[in-house]
C-alpha cells in the first residue's frame, strides 16, 4: 500500500476528517517533497491501514521510530550550543520537556496537522484525531519523513522552527520543567497536608486505544481527576485539575 508520489491518491488526504490537498500541507510545512508518499504514510495512522487492507509497515509506525532519534538529536545538539554554562541535569530536564509527548503534539496542532491524518472511521468516531498520543506520534513520523526526503539540514530547520516557542522558553534563565505531579506535592507539602495519591477510578476504550481516568487525592479530600491514554496521563491530568482547583480566584 505503499503510496508513490505518482499514484493518485497522493494528491489527496482522505478519511473521514482528512480531505486535504497534499500541496496544502506541504505549504504549511514550508516544504515541496519529492516523495510525497513518504508525507502520506507519515500521516498514516494503523486503523487506516486495517480497514483500507494494507500491512503494518504502511502505517507510520517505522517513520514514528527514525523521526523519535532525529528529533531528540537535533533537540539535544541545540540546546548543547545554546546552555553552555548549564549541567547535565539541566539539559535533560529541558530536553523532556521539549521531547514530551505534550509538547509535541502541541507543535503538531499548531501545524494543523490534525486535520491531514488518515484514520480508520472507528478510530475517527471515537475522538483519537486530536489526542496527544496520536499527535505526538505524527509529528515524529513528520520529522523522518522530512529527514528521509530533504536531508538533515532541512529537518534540522523544521524542528527548530516548530519548537521554537518551546525552546525559547525553556532556554530562559529561571526555566521551571511543567511538572504539575512535582508542583501539587510541592504545594500540598507547605500546607502541612497528606502526600497525593493517584487512583484509577475507570477504563475504557480498544486495547490499542486505551483510556484512564484518575483522581488524586489527599488524605479523603478528592481533589481533582483527568483522563488520558495511559495512567500516567491520566494522573498527570488530574493534578493539573488538582492545581486549579486550589489556585486562588
Amino acid at each position: 500500500m505503499r503510496v508513490s508520489a505518482d499514484n493518485g491518491a497522493a494528491a489527496q488526504l482522505s478519511s473521514p476528517g482528512g480531505h486535504r490537498p497534499v500541496a496544502e500541507l506541504e505549504q504549511a510545512l514550508g516544504l515541496s517533497f519529492r516523495d510525497r508518499g513518504l508525507l502520506i504514510q507519515a500521516l498514516t495512522h494503523r486503523s487506516y491501514v486495517n480497514e483500507t487492507g494494507g500491512s503494518d509497515t504502511d502505517s507510520y509506525e517505522r517513520l514514528e521510530f527514525l523521526g523519535d532519534v532525529v528529533v531528540r538529536l537535533i533537540v539535544s545538539e541545540e540546546l548543547y550550543r545554546r546552555l553552555p554554562e548549564c549541567d547535565e541535569g539541566g539539559l535533560t530536564r529541558r530536553w523532556t520537556a521539549l521531547l514530551s509527548q505534550r509538547a509535541l503534539a502541541a507543535a503538531a496542532r499548531d501545524l494543523g496537522l490534525s486535520r491531514y491524518v488518515l484514520l480508520g472511521r472507528g478510530f475517527e468516531a471515537s475522538g483519537g484525531r486530536n489526542g496527544d498520543a496520536v499527535l505526538g506520534d505524527v509529528m515524529e513520523s513528520v520529522i523522518a519523513a522530512i529527514y528521509l526526503d530533504q536531508g538533515n539540514a532541512p529537518a534540522r530547520d523544521f524542528v527548530l522552527r516548530a519548537l521554537s516557542r518551546s525552546m525559547e522558553a525553556a532556554c530562559r534563565p529561571g526555566w521551571r520543567p511543567d511538572n504539575p505531579k512535582a508542583e501539587l506535592q510541592e504545594l500540598l507539602q507547605g500546607q502541612g497536608k497528606p502526600t497525593p495519591v493517584y487512583c484509577v477510578v475507570a477504563s475504557s476504550g480498544p486495547s490499542h486505544q486505551p483510556n484512564f481516568e484518575v483522581e488524586v487525592a489527599t488524605g479523603e479530600q478528592v481533589l481533582g481527576s483527568g483522563a488520558g491514554p495511559s495512567k500516567s496521563a491520566a494522573e498527570v491530568a488530574a493534578a493539573r485539575a488538582a492545581l486549579a482547583s486550589l489556585s486562588p480566584v
